[in-house]
């Protein structure tokens, strides 16, 4: 072995190394887990996927906990994706040999064993002739998406992995590297169909319902496997309805229907209040990740030209953060979308902008600036500007594919068009919602002639349900309080969260959510909320959360 494997490995193993804080979590979960299910080596078999994410693992240890008790069975931690070296493969072996790294977490609330994914001779065979036969079916991008395997959908979590994996904000099937992707993907399938239909799994846990981490999710659901997405904020269950968390936007308004008048008044009014706030320029209100406002005092000179044509507004989206986050859009990702924008401003008489985001992510610059070379009717505005300022300038309608903007600008009385039926507001009528490409088309030609009435009480309600109701409060007496002690929103992926659990622990505290959890479980419910802890949304619990 050459000296750089062992330095590669000895610098991994030293990330891995323990944290104080970690020993205290550790010591507390072997206090308040006990399983003797969990001493099994074989039969039943609870699958959690490993994951890094401290404030996750507080969540996990709870519903690791009640479905190994429900189901008398063993809990394991499996790795998502495939070790590229040795030495990441002989670390993991050590980590878990000595109990290190967040290893030792899932140790400590019942995990006995932990799985790698080792792909067999006769898998990659199998794969081979799968890859064989499927890509002779792959016409272009939107069968990429569509992708099916022995009946299962695929498509979109290769395709949104592929782009994040190599920072492509699109898929050229004739690209090799795609080509050597995508044969990596049906490996994947195909160890999971394997060990799936081999082993007695009674419930699967995963971290993300995109990208190939969630292909066990998708096997899982077929199966009748119960399968749970979950954080220290949200959990979910899916269902071969629905293979997306956070997706219960559907529902907003039939749940808003049955709400008590007070607590729709309320609600109502306090929405308003958070809305004003964000458009004083207030940075990371219900958004705790934002770093940055982008309605801001006015910050440049003139930014739209004085001109009596339709002026357009496209809100861009991050090309390499999963397209498919709430399930298929009108186009297969945004590139195709701005393509189809930006060939379309060349045969209509609209004033056309791009703004990105504040917080655009590396890369996501060039690929626009090669879109305003290419399409010259395209004008770039400043990622910082104001969206006052280009309101005031009379900016008519803006266009996302589900971005926030839809509500904002929406609440501040422009019509916004999303391209997607797949998005948060579709259950209202305050946006355009296109169907399909040719309905998108017929949109944007009609703007000249569009008479859109904007209900603003629905974008208020809309807004209630999304950020106020559905409760981030499960675990932590208050999500918000705790993110604010951590220092901001990344502080909740170190192990001084730990420590912030253990202060509001109590066995009153641990008997509580390991009843709701159970009642959540056996309830079949999308998402788990106040009422799986025998409570009601309220007038008081708008309260709490202002």
């Amino acid at each position: 072995m050459s000296v750089t494997f062992f330095k590669n490995a000895i610098a991994l193993l030293k990330r891995l190394k323990r944290d104080p804080v970690d020993a205290r979590f550790i010591k507390h979960n072997k206090r308040a887990f006990a399983c003797d299910a969990r001493q099994q080596d074989e039969g039943p078999i609870v699958m959690m996927e490993l994951s890094s994410m401290q404030s996750a693992h507080i969540a996990y240890s709870y519903l690791a906990n009640v479905l190994a008790t429900e189901n008398n069975a063993r809990i394991i931690g499996y790795v998502p994706r495939v070790y590229s070296s040795r030495w990441k493969r002989l670390a993991f072996k050590i980590a878990k040999l000595l109990g290190l790294s967040y290893l030792g977490v899932y140790r400590s609330f019942g995990a006995t064993d932990f799985l790698t994914i080792e792909i067999s001779d006769v898998q990659r065979q199998k794969a081979r002739r799968i890859y064989d036969e499927v890509t002779s079916q792959l016409g272009d991008k939107w069968d990429i998406e569509a992708l099916t395997i022995h009946g299962i959908w695929v498509g979109d979590l290769i395709y949104d992995t592929y782009l994040a994996r190599f920072n492509k904000p699109t898929v050229d099937k004739t690209n090799p590297e795609f080509q050597r992707f995508l044969l990596e993907s049906i490996e994947l399938f195909v160890f999971w169909e394997d060990y799936l239909d081999s082993h007695d799994v009674r419930a699967i846990n995963v971290s993300h319902c995109v990208y190939n981490v969630a292909m066990p999710l998708r096997l899982g659901v077929e199966r009748n496997i119960p399968v749970f997405q979950t954080n220290v904020t949200h959990v979910y269950r899916m269902s071969k309805k629905n293979y997306f968390a956070y997706n219960d936007f559907f529902y907003f308004r039939e749940r808003f229907a049955a709400l008590p008048e007070e607590v729709k008044t309320a609600g109502i009014a306090e929405a308003k209040r958070r809305i004003e706030r964000r458009f004083a320029g207030e940075v990371g209100v219900d958004m705790a990740y934002s770093t940055k406002s982008a309605y801001g005092t006015s910050r440049h000179v003139r930014l739209l030209r004085e001109s009596p044509r339709k002026k357009i507004l496209i809100a861009t989206h991050c090309f390499f953060d999963s397209p498919h986050s709430y399930g298929n859009n009108v186009f297969p990702d945004f590139y195709e979308w701005l393509d189809f924008l930006g060939k379309l401003s060349e045969v209509t008489d609209y004033d056309w902008y791009i703004k990105t985001h504040p917080d655009y992510l590396p890369g996501t610059m060039e690929i626009i600036e090669a879109f305003i070379a290419k399409y010259p009717r395209f004008t770039l505005l400043p990622s910082d500007a104001s969206h006052h300022q280009i309101i005031a300038e009379g900016i008519d309608v803006a266009l996302t594919v589900y971005g926030t903007i839809a509500f904002e600008y929406a609440a501040l009385g422009i019509p916004v068009i999303n391209n997607s039926l797949n998005n948060p507001h579709i259950a209202y009528d305050f946006n355009l919602h296109s169907r399909d490409v040719e309905d998108y088309r017929r949109l944007l030609l009609g703007l000249d002639t569009l008479d859109f009435k904007i209900d603003k009480q629905q974008v208020y309600e809309y807004y209630f349900m999304r950020f106020m109701y559905n409760t981030e409060d499960l675990f932590f007496d208050s999500y918000d309080n705790t993110i604010e002690g951590l220092g901001g929103y990344s502080g909740q992926f170190t192990p001084a969260v730990y420590d912030k659990w253990l202060e509001e622990w109590s066995p009153d505290k641990h008997q509580s959510i390991v009843s709701a959890m159970r009642t959540y479980i056996q309830s079949g419910d999308f998402r788990m909320d106040y009422r799986h802890y025998g409570r009601e949304f309220s007038v008081e619990s708008i309260g709490a959360k202002s």
